[in-house]
């Protein structure tokens, strides 16, 4: 039988902490067997791992990337290596350099003569630029550090180089030209890899970049390197390009004129935001008719209100996008996961009890001018109906008509039946708002089945157009016990996630068959 270790015994025997070993089995690195009792037992293989973990954690690798490693095939390994390899001889340089320095300086000194200015000046770089490392520890956790200790150390990597010298050749150029969208989604591409932890290009984190203007004067110069803040700058309004197709025209003239006019536009306000849905967060699951949720609407609102400079044209243009987030592309989920420094998951149910308490602080809300009640969320689940269906349509529109028995694999269903499916969805949430009806028959053609949709559409319309807001915000059975709002529902399965879920289906089936896509919230690829 192989020989077992009890904890005190195997710290003893591998050198290290009973501390450190309740750790490494705390995040799942080195996980101990255990006896009838429950005591932790270490064998020879474990003592195996744990050198090597050792070995790993000595190269400079942070714990949740040495996992990774262990997992790995032997010849991944070798990747590994070579990059803390090449890590190690960068700092090794770096050190050759200072120590040469100093030691020239000394033997100046040493011959009679005086230090050359240049030299000390080299001397006091090396050194001031390490120190300067160190302060920009304050904006990560232990872990992170030491992978972004090298970023400080080395400069950006040469993805990122590339990126900054592209964009440094389009500054004054119109940032909704091709050349400086497609550098966008270069963009997005590698601080999408930085948030995710890719070491090969490694970024500041949103904490630091927001606090530049607090950076020790070598990470400053850096920037300036880099021209960094005007290639920013330049993204930013890139990006702000790409989302002109969400807003009308006159609204985004509205819109660049305020991003203009903000002194300020991003750190503050992001300071109160990361802190709101941090509060929102950790009130998921309280009474959301309750004082506290009420004063997070109310704070909610008056960062709107900031956000907006107050334009109700803006207002009403971003609540309108704001309600469409469970339909945001990938691209716009990591830039919401950046922006309020919490997963994507955490974030959405923050945003729900938000909405739900924004519900309830409508019905609670004072009438209007001359006495008629609000109706924000009537008004946004009108306008997210017409956007959805609007794009719906245009998808129907491309079926064709030879190609309604064609399925994809003999267990999917053929085209026209869910073809079908998609037309019918409006239609069927017009049966559940009237509680009367049934399901509309299925169309033979791509002609009959636009019809039928648009009948759909029209009868869902007028079913939503009568309802009040008291209604919306009421509750409905959706299962046996089991009751939800009716927005909810309507926003959910019984109408707009269901359409967007089949349409999606569609969608693939259209591209199997060579058919062109239309863009849903933006161009597809056979538009661009």
């Amino acid at each position: 039988m192989a020989k077992q270790y009890q904890i005190q015994q195997f710290a003893e025997l591998a050198g290290v902490t009973v501390k450190a070993l309740h750790h490494y089995d705390r995040v799942g690195l080195l996980t101990p067997g255990r006896t009838t009792s429950g005591y932790r037992v270490y064998g020879e293989r474990d003592l195996q791992t744990l050198e090597q973990i050792i070995a790993l954690k000595f190269l400079g690798l942070p714990l949740k990337d040495i996992g990774k490693v262990l997992k790995r095939p032997a010849l991944h390994w070798r990747d590994t290596l070579r990059m803390q390899r090449q890590a190690l001889e960068d700092r090794q340089d770096m050190l050759r350099r200072a120590i040469g320095a100093i030691r020239a300086a000394e033997e100046a000194i040493d011959s009679g003569g005086s230090a050359d200015p240049g030299t000390l000046k080299h001397i006091i770089g090396v050194i001031d630029m390490q120190e300067d490392i160190e302060l920009m520890k304050k904006y990560y956790g232990e872990e992170s550090w030491e992978q972004h200790r090298r970023y400080y150390e080395e400069g950006p990597s040469r993805e990122w180089r590339k990126l900054y010298d592209d964009a440094r050749a389009l500054l004054g150029e119109d940032p909704a030209s091709p050349a400086a969208q497609e550098l966008v989604e270069r963009w997005q591409d590698l601080a999408r890899r930085a948030h995710h932890g890719d070491p090969l290009v490694p970024a500041d984190s949103p904490a630091a970049w927001m606090d530049r203007a607090n950076w020790p004067d070598s990470m400053k110069r850096r920037a300036a390197e880099f021209q960094m803040e005007e290639v920013h700058t330049f993204l930013h309004h890139a990006e702000l390009a790409f989302r002109k197709q969400l807003f009308s025209a006159h609204t985004w003239a509205k819109i660049v004129e305020l991003q203009k006019q903000a002194a300020d536009p991003l750190s503050t306000q992001w300071r109160d935001r990361v802190q709101l849905f941090l509060d929102l967060e950790a009130a998921v699951g309280g009474d959301q008719a309750g004082e506290h949720a009420q004063a997070l609407v109310e704070r909610w609102k008056t960062q709107l209100d900031t956000a907006t400079g107050g334009d109700a044209e803006i207002k009403e243009a971003m609540l309108t996008t704001w309600s469409h987030r469970r339909n945001w592309p990938e691209s716009q989920r990591w830039r919401v996961e950046r922006l309020h420094m919490m997963s994507y998951e955490r974030f959405e149910k923050a945003a729900d009890f938000l909405d739900a308490a924004r519900a309830v602080s409508d019905q609670k809300s004072e009438p209007a001018a001359r006495g008629t009640p609000k109706t924000m969320l009537k008004e946004m689940l009108l306008n997210e109906f017409e956007e959805e269906m609007s794009a719906t349509r245009r998808l129907l529109e491309r079926v064709p008509d030879d190609k309604f028995e064609w399925q994809p694999h003999e267990k999917a269903f053929p085209l026209g039946k869910l073809a079908n499916h998609v037309a019918a969805i409006p239609g069927v949430a017009a049966v559940i708002l009237m509680r009367r009806g049934s399901r509309p028959a299925e169309a033979p053609n791509t002609n009959e089945l636009v019809a039928a949709f648009d009948r759909n559409v029209a009868a869902c319309r007028e079913q939503l157009t009568r309802m009040s807001e008291e209604r919306l915000a009421g509750n409905m059975l959706v299962n046996p016990g089991v009751e939800r709002p009716v927005w909810a529902v309507l926003r959910g399965l019984g109408l707009m996630n269901h359409v967007i879920h089949h349409r999606g289906q569609l969608s693939l089936y259209l591209r199997i068959l060579g058919v062109g896509v239309p863009g849903m919230y933006g161009p597809s690829a056979d538009e661009k």
